[in-house]
C-alpha cells in the first residue's frame, strides 16, 4: 500500500487531517533536503514527496496525530538537531544495535514531529543491526529509541489501515490513536516494527 493509498484512506475516513495535506514538493525544496542529509535520497523517500510534500501548518497533525514535515521544513529541523547532534552511549535502541547510538545523526531524514521535539525519522545510518532506510523515533523525550516500521512504505500501510479501521480518531486540533493523545506514547505499548 502506498502513500497514495493512505492519503486516499484519510480523505475518506478523516478529511480534516487530510485538508491540510500539500501537493506533489518542488525540486529545489527536495534538493534542500538531499543537501541537508548529504546523501542521496532512497527512491522511497523520492516517491513519498513525490506524492505528498507533508502539510500546512502544524495542527491537526496528519500523520497519526503528528506533524508530517514537508521537505523544506524537515531540512530545517534536520539543521537544528545537527547544532545538537552528539554520541550518547545511554541511548538505547530497539531492537538492540538497530539504531546508532547518537541524539540525531546527519544521515537521518526527519518525517514528522510532535512539536516537543520529538518525533520519526528515516535513518539512513542504522546501527549494526539496523537497516537503511527504517523509520525510528528520536527527540529529548525518546531515551530508548525504537525502530517503528523497516521502511517508510511499511509505515504508510499500517497508517492506512489504522485509519481504515478507526483507531485514528479526531476532536478538534486533538488526533489521538486507540485512546494516546501522543503517537509516540503509543508506541511503546505496541508490538514494533509495524508492518
Amino acid at each position: 500500500m502506498s502513500v497514495s493509498a493512505f492519503v486516499d484512506v484519510l480523505t475518506a475516513r478523516l478529511p480534516t487531517l487530510a485538508a491540510p495535506l500539500r501537493g506533489p514538493v518542488s525540486a529545489a525544496d527536495l534538493q534542500l533536503l538531499q543537501a541537508a542529509v548529504e546523501v542521496p535520497l532512497p527512491p522511497e523517500i523520492q516517491d513519498l514527496y513525490a506524492t505528498v510534500d507533508g502539510q500546512d501548518g502544524i495542527l491537526p497533525g496528519a500523520l497519526l496525530g503528528l506533524t508530517w514535515l514537508p521537505a523544506r521544513r524537515a531540512a530545517q529541523e534536520h539543521a537544528t538537531w545537527m547544532d545538537l547532534a552528539q554520541d550518547d552511549p545511554a541511548l538505547v535502541s530497539e531492537p538492540a544495535g538497530a539504531i546508532q547510538a547518537v541524539t540525531f545523526h546527519h544521515h537521518w531524514v526527519p518525517l514528522a514531529v510532535d512539536g516537543s521535539g520529538n518525533g520519526l525519522a528515516v535513518d539512513l545510518a542504522p546501527g549494526p543491526m539496523g537497516m537503511a532506510g527504517q523509520v525510528i523515533t528520536y527527540g529529548p523525550d525518546e531515551t530508548t529509541r525504537r525502530v517503528v516500521s523497516p521502511s517508510v512504505t511499511a509505515l504508510f500501510h499500517w497508517a492506512a489501515t489504522a485509519v481504515a479501521q478507526r483507531d485514528v480518531q479526531v476532536s478538534g486540533d486533538e488526533v489521538t490513536y486507540r485512546g494516546h493523545v501522543s503517537f509516540l506514547d503509543a508506541l511503546r505499548e505496541m508490538t514494533l516494527p509495524l508492518r
